[in-house]
C-alpha cells in the first residue's frame, strides 16, 4: 500500500512539474502594502503621524525568449502598474497615486513552485496635496502635483497551481520632482506586501535557440545635456543647466558594461548656494558656475532600453567641494545605431535630488578587441 501511495505521489509531482513548465503570456498581480515613511530629514519627523497602507495592481506580459535579454534575465515579466498609498499624514500630505512600467525578474528555475526575485518600477506619480505658500505652507516635502515614481523590491513567491501564485515582498519607493521646483525633500516609503497573481492567456513554450550576443567590446559616448532646477521655494527662481560629457564603457558580461563618465556643466545656482553656505555676500566669478564630476557607470541593457547606475564624486563644485558625492541613475533609449536619448536623476548623498538630466548621446561601438 505504501508503494502504491508513493507511486501516486511521484506521478502527481511529475504532472505538476509538467504543468508548471508552461508559462502563460499574461498575468494580473494585486499587492496589498503596509509600511511607513522614512523621515530622512529632521523636519519630517514632527509631521509623520500615520503608517502607510496601500495597494498595487500590475498587468504583466511574460517575455518569450525572442531577445537575448529574455534569456540573460531568466525570462522576466514586464508590464504596467498602478500604485496608491497614503503618505504618513493624510491631512497635510494627502495620498500618492502612481503609474509605472515594471520588470519582475526571478532568480531560480522558473519551473519551481518556490522562487525568489526582484521588481523594479519606474514612472510618474500624482500627489493629492502639495506645498502652497497660503493654503499648505507646512508641506515642505513636495511642491508639485506630478513627480517621479521609483520603486525597488525583493520578493519570494509560491506557485500553488498552474494559474495561481502568492508572494511576499519588501520594497522601498521614492517620489520627488528632481528639484524642478522647491521645496522638494521627497518621500521615501518602506513597505512590505502580500500579493496574489493570476496567470492567463496564451501558453508560451521556452525557445530552443538562444539569440546571438551582440554586446559590443567597448563603447565611447559623447553627450550634450540640459536641465532646470530650483533651490529656494520662496523666490521660485529657476536655474538653467547646460553640459557635456564623455563616457567610456567596456563589456563585462552579455548585456552588461562597466566604465566611467566625465561631465562638465554650467550650473547658475552654485554661486547662490555658496552665499548661503558662507552666510555672507560674495562676488561670484564666471568659473564659479562650472561643475565637474566623475561617475563610475554600470550599464544593463534590455534591448533598445538600458539602465545606468552611476555613483560618483565632484572634481569641482564651489558649494559641495572636491570629492563631494554626486550619484546618477537613469534610462537610455536607442533612437538608432548611434544616437541615444537619456534621462537621469542626479542626486547627492542621502538621496537629495539635484536635477533631472535630459541628454542626447552619440555612441561609437567597437565589437572586436
Amino acid at each position: 500500500m505504501r508503494r502504491i501511495l508513493f507511486v501516486i505521489a511521484f506521478v502527481n509531482l511529475l504532472a505538476s512539474e509538467v504543468v508548471l513548465s508552461q508559462d502563460f503570456k499574461n498575468s494580473i498581480d494585486l499587492r496589498f502594502r503596509s509600511g511607513f515613511i522614512v523621515p530622512h530629514h529632521g523636519y519630517m519627523k514632527y509631521f509623520i503621524t500615520e503608517n502607510v497602507t496601500g495597494f498595487q495592481l500590475n498587468y504583466g506580459i511574460q517575455t518569450s525568449g525572442k531577445k537575448l535579454w529574455h534569456w540573460e534575465y531568466n525570462f522576466p515579466v514586464v508590464g504596467v502598474g498602478l500604485h496608491h498609498s497614503g503618505l504618513g499624514n493624510s491631512s497635510l500630505y494627502g495620498s500618492l497615486t502612481g503609474l509605472y512600467f515594471f520588470i519582475n525578474r526571478e532568480f531560480l528555475n522558473k519551473d519551481s513552485r518556490f522562487n525568489i526575485g526582484n521588481t523594479l518600477s519606474v514612472g510618474l506619480s500624482y500627489a493629492s496635496k502639495w506645498h502652497d505658500r497660503v493654503s499648505n505652507r507646512e508641506n515642505m516635502v513636495l511642491s508639485t502635483p506630478i513627480n517621479v515614481f521609483f520603486q525597488y523590491e525583493v520578493n519570494a513567491s509560491y506557485r500553488i497551481s498552474r494559474k495561481h501564485l502568492v508572494s511576499m515582498s519588501l520594497g522601498v519607493a521614492h517620489a520627488s520632482n528632481g528639484s524642478v521646483k522647491e521645496p522638494n525633500l521627497g518621500f521615501n516609503i518602506l513597505t512590505s506586501a502580500l500579493s496574489y497573481r493570476y496567470l492567463f492567456g496564451k501558453k508560451l513554450l521556452k525557445p530552443v535557440e538562444k539569440p546571438a550576443d551582440d554586446t559590443p567590446y567597448s563603447v565611447l559616448n559623447l553627450a550634450f545635456f540640459s536641465s532646470e532646477k530650483a533651490i529656494d521655494g520662496f523666490t521660485g527662481k529657476q536655474y538653467r543647466i547646460l553640459g557635456l560629457s564623455m563616457e567610456k564603457l567596456y563589456r563585462v558580461a552579455p548585456l552588461s558594461m562597466l566604465g566611467a563618465e566625465l561631465s562638465i556643466y554650467s550650473d547658475g545656482s552654485i554661486p547662490d548656494l555658496m552665499v548661503d553656505k558662507n552666510d555672507n555676500s560674495i562676488n561670484p566669478k564666471a568659473s564659479d558656475k562650472v561643475a565637474i564630476s566623475l561617475n563610475a557607470t554600470y550599464l544593463l541593457s534590455f534591448g533598445r532600453v538600458s539602465m545606468a547606475f552611476q555613483p560618483g564624486i565632484y572634481l569641482k563644485n564651489g558649494f559641495y567641494g572636491l570629492a563631494g558625492v554626486t550619484n546618477k541613475a537613469g534610462l537610455r533609449v536607442m533612437l538608432n545605431k548611434t544616437l541615444q536619448l537619456s534621462v537621469a536623476i542626479k542626486a547627492h548623498w542621502l538621496a537629495q535630488a539635484d536635477f533631472i538630466e535630459v541628454g542626447l548621446r552619440y555612441s561609437v561601438e567597437k565589437h572586436e578587441k
